[in-house]
């Protein structure tokens, strides 16, 4: 049985008859019922399946922030699945051996169209303390703030802030325990208004090691 939404002209949800309603990215939808059990998948298929995890187990530690970072990316396309869709498409590589693998160096974990700083950097102190620095050019909202997040891809551990700092600042830091002593992390810089109206691309400041 089906549940009518929003009256005789919204959309549905269930089995209606032999096609079933759903909601998908916010808008109201229906498929034809599975008559045929489905064939084996080809190899092609496989791959493809085999891609998309890829991409999607690279992605999964980073899910609060490219939640913020991909947002409006697309009206029914947002935040993790968007973030998936447009790294599977521009960062994953497959190496020597013929195995799939995300670039970091490619990779976005914020998709916009705010400017971006000329320049930006980041170090470590001898006491875990990751500075970001950027540039500052009269081309940003005073009400911007600075997104950072630093990932260690081969033991997927995560550190991020989505708002540690306002933009003209210039700067930021992130404290880390003597935890992730000795640990390399990839570290990223992006830029969101203060109501995550708009943000910019995220930046990739290279690999780092913890002291």
């Amino acid at each position: 049985m089906a549940t009518i939404k929003n009256g005789i002209n919204g959309g549905f949800s269930g089995k209606a008859g032999t096609v079933i309603g759903y909601a998908l990215n916010g808008q109201w939808v229906m498929r034809g019922l599975n008559k045929h059990p489905r064939p084996k998948p080809s190899k092609a298929e496989q791959l493809n399946r085999l891609k998309f995890s890829i991409s999607q187990e690279w992605l999964k530690p980073l899910i609060d922030f490219v939640r913020i970072g991909f947002r409006g990316y697309q009206p029914t396309f947002q935040g993790f699945v968007a973030a998936k869709s447009y790294n599977h498409k521009n960062a994953l590589q497959c190496d020597e051996n013929g195995d799939f693998f995300i670039n970091p160096e490619l990779a976005l974990v914020s998709f916009g169209t705010q400017t971006l700083p000329l320049t930006a950097s980041v170090s470590c102190t001898d006491k875990q303390e990751v500075i970001f620095s950027w540039s500052l050019e009269n081309t940003f909202e005073y009400s911007d703030f600075a997104m950072v997040l630093l990932y260690n891809v081969k033991d997927k551990k995560v550190k991020m802030d989505t708002a540690i700092a306002k933009r003209k600042t210039g700067s930021a830091s992130l404290q880390l325990s003597e935890v992730y002593k000795g640990q390399e992390f990839h570290a990223y810089l992006a830029f969101v208004a203060d109501d995550q109206s708009s943000r910019t691309n995220s930046m990739y400041l290279g690999k780092l090691m913890i002291n």
